[in-house]
């Protein structure tokens, strides 16, 4: 750069020299280095207009202007940042073929659209699976085309409740697809659909299994428990006798509940709740009954029993299966804490809408590396206080299960020494006012 510089500078005083010359000879030095300096900018001005008319016609190397100076420095200079230009668009051109190689390949289908779910690009795998054509389809919105009706509501949905959801593909009934929706970059949404029906089938067959298997059991057991209680109302058998008996007989109540509490979760996961079955629950009644019941109740009794219930909010939902998450959670509180701990129940509306239905105590809490499990079939924290207490191990599985049937959310806070606090949220259009009743504290 300082060469050029420096080269233009010469150029200037050589000028400058002629025009002085020139100036002495027609006895006017003025009007001599006027001259010169014209001259100058006039050769200046033609060779801008030839690099001009250069980078008009694409500025190809071949038809480059003989140009020098300052101007054949510009020239040098557009010529190298075009070339960098060229390198740089010929690299992304080759980073993009080989993203769009790779996209292109993927086993799932995927499909990339604007903020209105109009078509941009999608894969082979789009075609074969959600039947979308990447050059045929461009431009149409996705939900025209995967016609399905929860997929629908999927892409309308601003904030889905599922993350990820299953149906059929429109292009072969007998792939199940697992669907799921990201927003990236400005204004777009990418679409993934693989194929589950393997984990679909794996799922129906285990389910099966279970309602089938339960089924058998239920049978046996109910003969094996008549006649445990004929055995233990013999007085003629032996006082030895008779406490064996009664140890088999609990044994095989509790197998009795275990196979009732998996058949009514294979039921939760393969029925869905029908609309004509939903009626207004009314969880205060239900929650009282049961405050009353643990008074009485031999684990209950020595436990302090408090309620916060507002009785102006009834559920839209199944009676059965609200009692049934009322029933698993307050029993639970006072099964798994020592005597003398506090229980309390609260069915309150939320200021946002919606309700909730949360139940704490303060004993001895749960540890944090089993929160995130004790929602599992068979799972216990402690397996001794577990089987004295009689629970299934799957209480807690079934109220997950109803939970997210009637569309509320689970949550389980605990610190260890400070208790425990299980609390379900249920959305506004879930919840209905009930008339001419007042809140109940006790």
């Amino acid at each position: 750069m300082k060469s050029h510089i420096s080269a233009e500078k010469n150029r200037l005083i050589l000028i400058g020299l002629f025009g002085v010359v020139v100036g002495w000879i027609i006895n006017s030095v003025p009007i001599g280095l006027a001259t010169a300096f014209f001259a100058y900018s006039c050769w200046l001005v033609y060779q801008a207009n030839q690099v001009d008319a250069w980078l008009q016609k694409g500025a190809n190397r071949d038809t480059a202007p003989d140009t020098d100076g300052v101007i054949g420095n510009i020239e040098k200079l557009i010529f190298r940042g075009k070339q960098s230009d060229r390198s740089r668009k010929a690299r992304m051109k080759k980073i993009l073929g080989w993203y769009n190689r790779s996209a292109s390949a993927l086993p799932d289908a995927t499909v990339v659209t604007n903020n209105n779910f109009e078509i941009i690009w999608s894969n082979e795998a789009a075609q074969t699976n959600l039947g979308i054509y990447n050059n045929k389809d461009a431009g149409q919105r996705i939900d025209n085309i995967v016609r399905d009706i929860r997929f629908q509501k999927y892409v309308k949905d601003n904030d889905p409740d599922e993350i990820e959801i299953e149906f059929k593909s429109p292009a072969n009934k007998n792939i199940t697809l697992a669907v799921r929706r990201v927003a990236y970059a400005e204004n777009m949404y990418l679409f993934s659909a693989r194929d589950v029906s393997q984990r679909v089938q794996l799922r129906e067959t285990r389910a099966a299994f279970v309602a089938n298997a339960s089924h058998e059991l239920k049978t046996p057991l109910t003969v094996v428990n008549g006649y445990l209680e004929l055995l233990s109302e013999d007085d003629s058998l032996p006082l030895e006798a008779r406490k064996k008996i009664a140890i088999a007989e609990e044994h095989a109540q509790r197998m009795k509940d275990i196979v009732t509490d998996l058949l009514t979760l294979s039921k939760l996961e393969n029925q869905q709740l029908e609309a004509s079955k939903l009626t207004a629950v009314d969880v205060g009644k239900i929650l009282s009954g049961i405050s009353a019941d643990l008074k009485r109740n031999r684990f209950g009794k020595d436990h302090v029993i408090e309620t916060n219930i507002d009785n102006n909010i009834q559920l839209l939902g199944s009676e059965s299966e609200i009692e049934s998450v009322c029933n698993n959670l307050c029993f639970n509180a006072v099964q798994h804490t020592p005597a003398g701990t506090v229980v309390t129940i609260k069915w309150q509306s939320l200021a946002e809408g919606g309700a909730r239905l949360a139940i704490s105590d303060n004993g001895q809490g749960i540890p944090p590396q089993h929160l995130t499990h004790i929602t599992e079939r068979f799972y216990r924290v402690d397996n001794e206080q577990s089987r004295e207490s009689g629970g299934t191990g799957l209480g807690l599985s079934i109220v997950k299960h109803i939970v997210h049937r009637h569309q509320g959310e689970l949550r389980i806070s605990s610190e260890p020494g400070q208790g425990t606090t299980f609390s379900i949220d249920f959305p506004p259009e879930k919840v209905i006012p009930a008339a001419n009743k007042k809140s109940a504290v006790s």
